[in-house]
């Protein structure tokens, strides 16, 4: 009994700590990382994703992201990231490696998941947070029940520029009247009303 009520207690101080670390920007995640948490510790985070990379050994996908407010400016972010140099870029960016997920019986492969430039996306359970080459890193395994990542967000929509969406103006079609419609010649302005 004392061994499931241990366990029991480290299943509530794991959710408490993703309550209470929960992390939207760069600089807060770094600032967690510079504790040097414990291996154990957890996150969960709201990033942006700027861009995913398999990793060689092809189990798992390496995502680079940003502050989740950058979402509605997702295309500028990334034109200035890539305006800068590598060095100078780090305190901008973070990076997750996400493991792909368990095989299951009859599977050939691994569940894993698409990662696209732009979404929103939720990680929960995010461990072994530090630094790589100065880059604020973290790791999670995927699993295919989709709790522990999240799109929350898909990417924002496109729009062409020099539009104003507020001034379209319609075209009115010319109608002729047909045989079940009937003109009606108003005495005041002389316009024809379709009835």
């Amino acid at each position: 009994m004392d061994l499931l009520d241990s366990i029991r207690q480290g299943v509530l101080r794991q959710k408490e700590e993703e309550v209470v670390n929960h992390l939207c920007t760069v600089v807060g995640f770094r600032e967690f990382a510079e504790t040097k948490p414990s291996a154990d510790v957890s996150v969960s985070d709201k990033w942006c994703c700027l861009s995913a990379e398999r990793l060689n050994t092809d189990n798992g996908t390496r995502v680079t992201a940003t502050d989740s407010s950058q979402h509605g400016l997702f295309e500028q972010t990334a034109e200035a990231l890539n305006d800068l140099t590598p060095g100078k870029r780090k305190p901008y960016i973070l990076q997750s490696t996400v493991w792909d997920g368990k095989k299951k019986m009859g599977d050939m492969r691994s569940p894993r998941m698409a990662f696209r430039p732009g979404p929103l996306y939720e990680f929960r359970q995010i461990y072994g947070v530090s630094f790589y080459a100065d880059i604020p890193t973290g790791r999670t395994q995927f699993d295919s029940e989709g709790g522990k990542i999240i799109a929350v967000l898909p990417p924002m929509i496109k729009r062409k520029a020099g539009r104003d969406a507020g001034k379209k103006r319609a075209k009115a079609k010319t109608q002729e009247a047909t045989s079940s419609q009937s003109i009606v010649e108003d005495d005041d302005e002389e316009d024809v009303i379709m009835a």
